[in-house]
């Protein structure tokens, strides 16, 4: 049976899962490191994790206005454990190099020709639907009364 071409994708789906969003470590965020995790999710391409970036210079045509909201939003992230540093940025040649960083709810990728910090994993960093049976939150979809 041929596919459907009206329902075919026209583009990446960039998306953080509702297991994530229903966790505590989540739900605590700012705005702005909440914004910042979407934009991890919309690099995120199934065979990256681990080569995910934040660069200023690449977000302010985006709508971000400060590199200081951004650094903050950086470290929430990464204390909340949604986000962790795959390898560490450095000066030397000509240039610099940024941190690059993994989302904790995928595999790290083992991606050929980039030497991470960190070792690729097969499961998660994090276990995020395992973690709310154990602290008990519900594990159902938010219900809105619109």
């Amino acid at each position: 049976m041929a596919r459907d071409k009206s329902r075919q994708s026209s583009g990446h789906f960039a998306g953080v899962p509702d297991k994530v969003m229903l966790h505590p470590d989540y739900i605590s965020l700012s705005y702005s490191a909440k914004a910042l995790l979407f934009e991890f999710a919309l690099q995120y391409r199934g065979k990256n994790n681990g080569k995910l970036c934040a660069i200023y210079s690449q977000l302010k045509p985006r709508g971000w206005k400060s590199e200081a909201t951004l650094r903050k939003a950086l470290k929430e992230l990464i204390t909340a454990k949604l986000l962790e540093v795959s390898k560490y940025g450095m000066y030397g040649d000509g240039g610099r190099q940024p941190n690059y960083y993994a989302i904790t709810w995928q595999p790290v990728n083992h991606i050929v020709g980039f030497k991470m910090d960190m070792v690729p994993t097969i499961k998660p960093i994090r276990q995020f639907s395992v973690e709310l049976r154990e602290i008990g939150t519900p594990k159902t979809t938010v219900k809105l009364n619109c």
